[in-house]
């Protein structure tokens, strides 16, 4: 069962991004999903929160490609290590809400999701990645 799942977010998930089918993308979610990631302040709640998150990378990296590398679970858990790909042509939205202008350069970073799943939707989403090796990448940090 937790294969199946995995496999439905993490294909599913893909191709809601790649057409802009955010409403499908949303359904991966609970509506009441706790997310934890890097420049977050904290726990957050709610799937809206989510969606943001993911069409403000969507903007600031409108190539962007993303490869699964591995991934394993047991229970109502998951962890998905993959491998994120693009170029930074858009606005993207801070840490502090301001959005860091377009450098127009390249990244490539891992990063690794620990998910668990309630059904078939994702209850909690903790995200992990070098977010200063991103900064960077974009030549914002030395």
């Amino acid at each position: 069962m937790i294969e199946d799942n995995m496999e439905r977010y993490i294909t599913g998930g893909a191709q809601a991004i790649k057409t802009g089918d955010w409403e499908a993308y949303a359904n991966l979610y609970t509506e009441d999903l706790l997310m934890v990631a890097p420049g977050m302040s904290g726990p957050t709640k709610g799937r809206d929160v989510r969606v943001k998150l993911a069409q403000g990378l969507v903007n600031a990296f409108p190539d962007a490609r993303v490869e699964p590398l591995r991934s394993f679970g047991t229970g109502d858990w998951a962890c998905i290590e993959m491998l994120f790909t693009g170029t930074h042509s858009g606005p993207m939205p801070g840490p502090d809400g301001t959005d860091i202008p377009p450098t127009n350069k390249p990244v490539q970073f891992p990063y690794c999701m620990v998910v668990k799943f309630e059904g078939e939707q994702c209850s909690e989403i903790y995200e992990y990645y070098d977010q200063l090796g991103l900064l960077a990448q974009l030549g914002l940090m030395s």
